[in-house]
């Protein structure tokens, strides 16, 4: 039986620095007859190089950040069919160059990291999950001791009510707890070897284990949790989170040498496997989580600075930035191979499927 999903794109724009449109839409459809999905495009919005994407819980939003100066976010009410898509809020922020957004735990609040800027910040939505007012500006420039802060990522962690922030120019994974109003305040850190670049990370659902991406040093982090001892008497403010991350493990996320400059992870739906797109060899590789140490059990060639990408159910759709293209590709046990011919993506960015 024959499933579909809408597919949103954000890609560096002509109004920008890209050659994309801005917000794609698409209709994938997967479980036919002969087993290869088919894409279907379905409407755009020209917005100025909307990067990251994060539909609304419910699906009938769909929020993006918008790589300018100051940063922007938009968020669009798509209908049900995904052939219509109207701008309900265009929110200028305090920020520039903003890279990455995700809920947070809070007071309905949408959090989004300025790489260029080097700072955080969270904006209120109303009961509609309309975008509001700024409620909270964090830099990282107050802790950078000389160097370029780039915060890359923002990631609720399951089970606990922090968000972790990796900074590229920091070597840092800053940890963030957020009060009843919706500020945040800084919990915690993991520190990372000077020149790793840490860029996206990913949690099991209880972040016992957290894995990063090391854009700088082509290596994979994994860090493991563990109680905090701080004395329990001490303010919150002075114990800081309940919880700390040690880095037990770097290991190379592609087989092929030379330089690479990792981008997007993700864990597999049963969390026994990490999916990860390498710049420069372009590959997306798939590591074992069996053992202690992630270890590559297959890669594959996709296009061009493979930046982003998001899973549905075994496929995996690849945003090759500078190839113009979507690949798609099928996870099956350990091994990864090609499901179906590239989709046309002119300077594809990010990529999000509807819940």
């Amino acid at each position: 039986m024959s499933t579909h999903a809408i597919v949103a794109t954000g890609a560096y724009s002509r109004s920008g620095s890209g050659r994309g449109t801005g917000v794609e839409l698409m209709r994938l459809v997967t479980g036919q007859p002969d087993g290869a999905p088919t894409v279907e495009h379905l409407t755009s919005v020209e917005l100025e190089n909307p990067t990251f994407l994060l539909w609304s819980r419910d699906g009938s939003l769909l929020y993006a950040v918008l790589e300018t100066s100051p940063s922007r976010l938009v968020a669009l009410r798509v209908g049900q069919e995904g052939t219509s898509a109207e701008v309900v809020a265009d929110l200028a922020l305090q920020g520039e160059g903003a890279c990455h957004l995700a809920f947070g735990h809070r007071a309905s609040t949408l959090v989004v990291a300025d790489y260029g800027s080097g700072t955080v910040e969270t904006v209120k939505l109303d009961t509609d999950g309309i975008p509001q007012e700024l409620v909270d500006f964090d830099s990282h420039g107050d802790r950078a001791d000389g160097l370029d802060p780039h915060p890359h990522q923002v990631v609720p962690m399951p089970g606990t009510e922090l968000l972790a922030v990796p900074d590229l120019g920091l070597d840092r994974v800053f940890l963030y707890a957020q009060d009843s109003t919706g500020q945040i305040d800084l919990a915690g850190e993991i520190p990372l070897r000077r020149g790793s670049g840490p860029r996206h990370l990913a949690a099991d659902h209880e972040s016992e284990q957290l894995h990063i991406s090391c854009e700088r040093s082509g290596m994979i982090a994994t860090a493991v949790r563990q109680q905090n001892d701080a004395d329990p008497a001490l303010p919150r403010i002075a114990r800081g989170a309940e919880y700390r991350w040690a880095v037990r493990s770097m290991e190379p996320a592609s087989r092929h040498e030379g330089t690479n400059e990792l981008s997007h992870l993700e864990l597999t739906a049963d969390e026994g496997h990490l999916l990860v797109a390498n710049r420069g060899p372009d590959t997306l590789s798939l590591l074992s989580l069996v053992s202690m140490r992630p270890s590559i059990v297959d890669e594959i060639e996709v296009g061009a600075h493979p930046r982003h990408f998001a899973q549905r159910g075994d496929l995996v759709l690849v945003a090759a930035q500078e190839a113009d293209r979507i690949d798609l590709l099928r996870v099956d046990g350990e091994r990864l191979s090609v499901a179906a011919a590239p989709i046309e993506a002119p300077s594809v960015a990010c990529i999000a499927v509807r819940p």
